[in-house]
């Protein structure tokens, strides 16, 4: 074994001896970590023939807990012929090396860990190469993986938020002449989010005084900047509350005070800070915002405690207080903060309240009449006094609507009410209710609202009558009434029925002599008779229906044209009579009268002359709305007029090119021009394939409505 001296100065006093009782007993470890056996050494490789250049470094651990670091080349030694005759190793001592590397790793280590935990990175950008490095914690910042590419300053830029970007290439080229630059800028990640970050710069000059490097670091301050923002938030809450928010040391020196505390108090920030709050306490009350805090250092929570204040202009104000412990960032409390909240015009309608229910409960006294409260939108009934008409509710009731009021009745009332709530005006209705006994009656309710000074709506006052029997009296009085109208209509219909029968009989009497049996004056009595019955149709039509001012008009017509054709129609003649009818159209007396006569007239003509000499016909009748005719024209809330159309037509032989409605000498049409006239309706005359007359004519809706009502009273 061929040794130098620093071989020697390695092993003397450090590596047992190979005679000793600890002889060999060492590990040799690579620079990896694994054990090297030592078929693997750098002397056995190199008399395999293998140059061990340049050399490979071994840790040395000894069972006495020694370790050193080694770093060891072997070359074979050959002879002439190239034989091994023996190996050259050089031992190098590297382990102060070692120390220092391992220093400088657990030293970049340490610094990674505080980039990564403070979010900030680091970056050194080469001006002559242009070559820019970026720390692993300045990638993460960025949302990349560390070191997955050569970042350059161009790619930097891409990731400044495009707003931004133009300032940020403005600092740094101003850098590059003053030195360094310190800015905030806005950056979007890989992963598309935007952040904040703080970037500070030094710029290294040449002897020169040319710029040759540039670095820096970056601080992810986003999370600093949203708190920032959020203190902010809270600061602009703080002052522009309406609250009187200040706080005090536990002195009771004034340290900070709002905007709602000048309104409340008077007095602005400068004139208050640093002031004793007791400047705030009346006369008798001093001491007492002492004893508050005292109370809050004793872990007492103050919360809407009321009491009273003084104002800068010597006004008492009434205040609801709030006091809270403000502590440290190392838990001691350092101060007390207050809230307190101006509560003089609640503790003035507490008092208006107050002397309400007096008056209230004075009223209910004195009066006879069901008392009741109501909440302004009517949603709560606060109090009824119901006097044994209805049930009494001592306390707030918002079921109110469904134990007083019908189901039926409920939407009308409700709708009442609300139009009382819009207008703010006087609230008037007749309406059912549930009584005490659960029985149904009638009250009168009336109810006023009670104002604030701005005009909006602080409860309803009301009174109710107990109206029930008026009202079963309005019942039996128009059932009287009906029975009244009703038998007037029968004896009408009677008295008509005589009159059509004298006719009859007198028409019969002139009809024996010869003389006169074809004469006008037989056909005026029949002619007559047919309109008396026309009209006795009307009446028993009314006599037999609920109601007693309208009647189904339809139906009527029907009965009025078969009474006609039975009339007329003698010998083989076959009439055909077809009718287009609208349902349920229910006409008063003033305008069903005059119908009634029109197709009396009409339908007459047709069975007498329209056809003389043919033995079969036909005649329509129709009534119809118009198309365009539905509620042309508004009377008023409850009253529209619909435009209707009467026609009657035949077949027959139609009326003569020379006959004029304006120029008409025979009763009967003169009649039906008078009839349409009182209608004030309007006669068109069609003489196409026979004779059609169609009468135009309006009718309130009001006739409509009572006659819906009169189904629902007969369904009912």
């Amino acid at each position: 074994m061929i040794s130098n001296s620093l071989l020697s100065d390695l092993v003397s006093g450090s590596i047992p001896s190979r005679d000793s009782e600890n002889s060999w007993r060492w590990r040799t470890w690579g620079a990896d970590g694994h054990l090297i056996p030592q078929s693997e050494w750098p002397g056995a490789r190199a008399l395999k023939g293998e140059n061990v250049t340049p050399g490979l470094d071994f840790l040395y651990t000894f069972d006495g807990g020694l370790e050193i670091w080694t770093r060891v080349s072997s070359v074979p030694f050959r002879n002439k012929s190239g034989e091994i005759k023996g190996i050259i190793t050089v031992i190098q001592d590297i382990d102060k090396q070692k120390q220092a590397e391992e220093a400088l790793k657990r030293s970049e280590k340490g610094l990674a860990e505080a980039q990564r935990i403070s979010h900030l990175g680091n970056w050194d950008r080469n001006l002559a190469t242009d070559k820019l490095y970026w720390s692993d914690e300045l990638y993460r910042i960025f949302g990349l993986k560390p070191q997955e590419f050569e970042m350059t300053y161009d790619t930097f830029l891409d990731y400044v938020h495009p707003e931004d970007r133009d300032y940020v290439d403005k600092a740094v080229k101003k850098a590059l002449n003053e030195g360094s630059f310190d800015i905030n800028y806005r950056i979007v990640s890989a992963n598309g989010e935007e952040r904040v970050v703080h970037s500070q710069s030094k710029v290294v000059f040449s002897e020169k005084n040319t710029p040759v490097r540039i670095r820096g670091i970056i601080q992810d301050i986003t999370e600093h900047i949203k708190g920032e923002e959020k203190i902010q938030h809270l600061a602009n809450v703080v002052e522009s509350s309406d609250d009187s928010i200040f706080s005090q040391s536990l002195k009771g020196i004034v340290t900070s005070w709002n905007k709602g505390a000048e309104q409340v108090y008077g007095y602005s920030a400068e004139e208050i800070l640093g002031k004793n709050v007791s400047t705030l306490e009346p006369e008798n009350l001093k001491g007492e915002i002492k004893k508050l805090i005292e109370r809050v250092k004793n872990n007492e929570k103050i919360r809407y405690y009321e009491t009273l204040r003084l104002r800068k202009d010597g006004t008492l104000i009434n205040v609801s207080v709030t006091l809270s412990p403000v502590f440290s960032s190392s838990g001691e409390l350092m101060a007390v903060s207050t809230i307190a909240r101006d509560i003089t015009e609640r503790k003035r309608a507490d008092e208006v309240l107050r002397k309400s229910e007096e008056r209230f409960r004075a009223l209910v006294t004195a009066s006879s009449e069901v008392i009741y409260r109501m909440s302004p939108d009517w949603r709560c009934m606060n109090r009824l006094c119901g006097r044994g008409f209805l049930s009494d509710t001592e306390n707030l009731n918002p079921t109110w609507l469904q134990e007083y009021i019908l189901p039926e009745d409920q939407p009308y009332v409700t709708a009442v009410i609300n139009e009382a709530i819009r207008t703010k005006s006087i609230f008037e209705l007749e309406h059912r209710v549930r009584q005490a006994d659960g029985s149904i009656g009638w009250t009168s309710s009336r109810a006023v609202p009670l104002l604030d000074k701005n005009g909006e709506i602080i409860e309803w006052f009301g009174a109710s009558s107990d109206i029930t029997e008026r009202k079963q009296a309005e019942e039996a009085l128009a059932k009287m009434d009906i029975a009244r109208q009703k038998e007037i209509h029968h004896r009408i219909k009677n008295n008509l029925q005589v009159i059509s029968s004298l006719l009859d009989l007198t028409a019969e009497r002139f009809n024996n002599r010869g003389c006169i049996q074809d004469s006008e004056v037989l056909k005026a009595f029949r002619e007559s008779q047919d309109r008396v019955i026309s009209m006795a149709l009307i009446h028993e039509e009314l006599y037999k229906g609920e109601g007693f001012e309208t009647l189904n008009f339809s139906s009527y017509i029907e009965e009025l044209a078969e009474n006609l054709l039975q009339t007329y129609v003698v010998g083989n003649l076959d009439i055909n009579l077809k009718m287009n009818l609208e349902e349920n159209a229910f006409f008063d007396m003033d305008t069903a009268v005059p119908l009634g006569m029109i197709v009396n007239e009409l339908v007459s003509n047709s069975l007498k002359h329209a056809f003389p000499d043919r033995k079969e016909g036909e005649i329509r009748i129709e009534l119809y709305k118009e198309e365009n005719g539905e509620c042309t024209k508004s009377i008023n809330e409850d009253c529209k007029i619909t435009n209707f159309v009467l026609t009657v037509s035949d077949n027959g032989v139609g009326i003569p090119e020379k006959f004029d409605m304006e120029s008409i000498d025979t009763l009967g049409m003169q009649l039906v021009t008078s009839l349409v006239d009182q209608l004030d309706g309007e006669l068109e005359l069609k003489r196409d394939n026979g004779t059609e007359f169609s009468v135009r004519f309006t009718v309130t809706d009001r006739d409509n409505q009572s006659s819906a009502q009169g189904i629902k009273q007969s369904i009912e």
